[in-house]
């Protein structure tokens, strides 16, 4: 029996990383990451995606509840695709970045939480959106994210950081509200909401992992000869 596919196909998401994973994170060199203090005193890690994220990722999306699924990807699906997740795992803050907010459970480091933006052009703009676990929701978890999105974003040289939110979800809503987004009705229709903030100088103090930013923002400025 011939195949029912007239091209390669894998259902392997290694398989569609532009990276080959054996031959990365490996280096031996200090990981940047950040330090932040929740409202009930935990301690989570921030710091940028690694390649070898891919199942932490997943079990992130996979546990989180049907609700959460349809705010974030505005469609309850359960895991992400492979083409998904090998977009999840780029670290450029000049192109793509993925946060990830990480905690030691039995021995074993656990997403919790994951922010990123894509360069939509870049400097123009940079699309965003954020996703916290269930049990951590209502933490202030978001709001560090998002701030942290923030500072690397500018950081990076984009001007605008900019993201789609559902109408009914409120605590998102008031979140975007309260961070100094603007908010517009989508041109796909009412349900969703635009959410868009010119990226000033913050108000509060950036991360560590802004380093990460000005690190692509060189290599950018290098290759058009700024």
């Amino acid at each position: 029996m011939g195949s029912l596919f007239p091209f390669s196909f894998s259902l392997n998401w290694k398989d569609y990383l532009p990276f080959d994973l054996a031959n990365t994170g490996q280096s031996g060199q200090r990981e940047l990451h950040d330090i932040v203090r929740l409202r009930d005193g935990t301690a989570v890690t921030l710091r940028a995606v690694r390649p070898d994220d891919g199942e932490r990722i997943q079990n992130l999306v996979r546990g989180l509840s049907v609700e959460s699924r349809y705010h974030r990807f505005f469609h309850p699906l359960h895991e992400l695709s492979p083409d998904m997740l090998a977009r999840f795992l780029q670290n450029d803050p000049a192109g793509a970045i993925t946060l990830l907010a990480v905690v030691q459970q039995d021995g074993e480091e656990v997403a919790i939480a994951m922010a990123q933006y894509v360069s939509d052009p870049y400097p123009v703009r940079g699309e965003f959106a954020v996703v916290v676990d269930d049990a951590w929701q209502r933490s202030g978890l978001a709001t560090r994210l998002i701030q942290t999105l923030i500072c690397v974003a500018r950081a990076a040289g984009i001007a605008i950081l900019q993201g789609d939110v559902l109408a009914d979800n409120e605590a998102m809503v008031r979140l975007m509200v309260n961070m100094g987004f603007v908010l517009d009705e989508s041109d796909d229709g009412a349900y969703l909401l635009k959410a868009s903030k010119v990226l000033e100088a913050p108000e509060w103090k950036c991360s560590p992992l802004v380093v990460l930013a000005g690190e692509a923002k060189r290599r950018v400025e290098g290759r058009v000869g700024v």
